[in-house]
């Protein structure tokens, strides 16, 4: 375990207070007026009037719930339609009119950049062990209304405000506590974490990090895609006594193996495990019957994995060893669609046996192991003298990682202005294929050809990646030792 000896910062930046305008709202027809929370909640509301969100019944329902709240009472079974919130909504109108003006943007613009880089300047940097390391996320969310990824149950849901009374901070013990009511002030030698609070309205911890250029940072990297390695060079023998574990006697050492077959073979995540920054999720070891569907010649999986993000895959069984099935059917019997499939067995089981196979090793290692040799396997088939430029080289590693993101399920809503963004791309295409037509001399082809080519590149890669998040897999899973070795 790498531990740091010194930790100094200065904290994190806390969102300012909400400063009321006075607005007032019409409920039922009766003029009511706001106290800052509800005027915060309902300013936050009309900003998103104009979005599909608004017209989505749980997003309504949540919000609604949350915001009758600060009433106590008093206008419980009022619909979104019984609220008239037409003067906040003409405040917003004005706001967007105010924006449309190109001078008004820069110069708001600017104020904020000056704003930040003051702020950055505060909080945005840590000293570890004597050196000088950039915070990753040194500014406490904001509250606001939760928009969540996928179908997540809690979108409209209300983000309470996170005070400094609600933080605690990690500091080295000789360390100046910055100025402020925080929580708690410990010295954790073993976290990397600087501070961490309880989000309020998923009940989940929040962290705020070094960055990745951080040496103790780079130093774990380093060790978690050496535990990779190791798997690499041992799988083979892990997969074999998983097989054994499906023909034990023992019925708890068969839900053990089956569990690490579908760590191995789906890059499924092991289910009750967790690093900090990560959320509960669905996983082997906490699948309900519900989650899975046997039939005769396949498996098919359906369930929210992490960030309520839809997981759908199938595995099938011809190819698999027939006591994958067996062990299924097995487990399966008998049950309710809410029952949990792994009734004996967690990821502390997961991970004892896989330690005994190859010390060291757990469950986690499987997604860093597949993401990486997934790259790896992709970039072999790529021929070198296909990688004509350092376009074309970027091009083959982003289409390596979007593999990795494909098999660790690392989906995403395509961006709102996705369908915009593919628009211009392919308007900047034919413009260059029009004056590379028309070029006058090879000199200028030459340039042009190499500006088609990248425009097209980026094209490409816009409509293959649209479903798919591939800064994830590629800071967390994909070892930059492949890359490297690569080009």
């Amino acid at each position: 375990m790498v531990k740091w000896r010194t930790l100094v910062h200065n904290g994190v930046a806390v969102p300012p207070s909400y400063q009321p305008k006075g607005f007032t709202i019409k409920i039922r027809g009766e003029t009511v007026a706001l106290d800052p929370l509800q005027e915060e909640m309902a300013y936050a509301w009309a900003l998103k009037k104009d979005t599909a969100y608004v017209q989505d019944p749980v997003f309504q329902k949540n919000f609604l719930q949350d915001f009758l709240k600060t009433f106590n009472g008093k206008f419980d079974g009022v619909s979104i339609d019984d609220i008239d919130f037409s003067e906040i909504f003409a405040y917003v109108d004005r706001e967007k009119q105010l924006k449309a003006d190109k001078e008004y943007r820069k110069r708001l613009s600017a104020e904020r950049k000056k704003l930040r880089e003051e702020l950055k300047a505060r909080y945005g940097w840590a000293e570890m062990d004597g050196k000088r390391f950039e915070v990753a996320n040194w500014m406490v969310e904001p509250p606001g209304i939760f928009m969540g990824r996928g179908a997540h149950p809690l979108r409209g849901r209300w983000k309470p405000r996170i005070y400094e009374k609600d933080i605690t901070l990690n500091l080295g013990e000789d360390a100046p506590i910055p100025p402020g009511d925080w929580g708690q002030i410990i010295h954790d030698h073993d976290s990397m974490w600087l501070a961490r609070w309880n989000d309020k309205l998923t009940g989940k911890e929040k962290y705020v990090w070094l960055s990745d250029t951080a040496d103790i940072k780079q130093k774990r990297d380093r060790m978690k895609y050496d535990k990779a390695t190791v798997l690499e060079k041992h799988v083979e023998k892990v997969r074999q006594k998983i097989i054994e574990g499906l023909s034990s006697e023992d019925p708890k050492m068969r839900e053990i193996a089956l569990a690490c077959y579908l760590i191995d073979r789906l890059a499924m995540r092991v289910g009750d495990e967790k690093d900090p920054d990560e959320a509960d999720t669905v996983g082997a070891t906490t699948l309900r019957v519900e989650h899975v569907k046997l039939h005769r010649d396949r498996v098919d999986f359906d369930f929210l994995g992490k960030d309520s993000v839809r997981w759908n895959k199938s595995i099938d069984l011809r190819n698999e060893p027939p006591e994958v099935a067996k062990v299924f059917k097995e487990l399966l019997n008998d049950k309710q669609p809410g029952d949990q499939i792994f009734q004996n067995i967690n990821s502390r089981h997961v991970n004892r046996f896989l330690g005994k196979i190859v010390k060291g090793l757990t469950a986690k290692v499987f997604r860093t192991y597949i993401a990486t040799k997934i790259v790896k396997d992709y970039l072999a088939t790529i021929p070198r003298e296909k990688v004509t430029s350092q376009e074309r080289f970027i091009y083959y590693a982003k289409l390596a990682n979007l593999k990795a993101a494909e098999a660790l399920n690392h989906k995403r809503a395509p961006p709102k202005n996705w369908e915009q963004s593919i628009q211009k791309k392919e308007e900047r295409v034919k413009k260059l294929m029009q004056q590379l037509r028309e070029a006058s001399s090879e000199k200028k082809k030459a340039r042009i050809a190499a500006s088609l080519e990248k425009a097209e590149l980026n094209l490409d890669l816009a409509v293959k990646v649209r479903d798919y998040n591939l800064s994830t897999s590629l800071r967390n899973y994909i070892d930059p030792r492949v890359f490297k070795a690569w080009g």
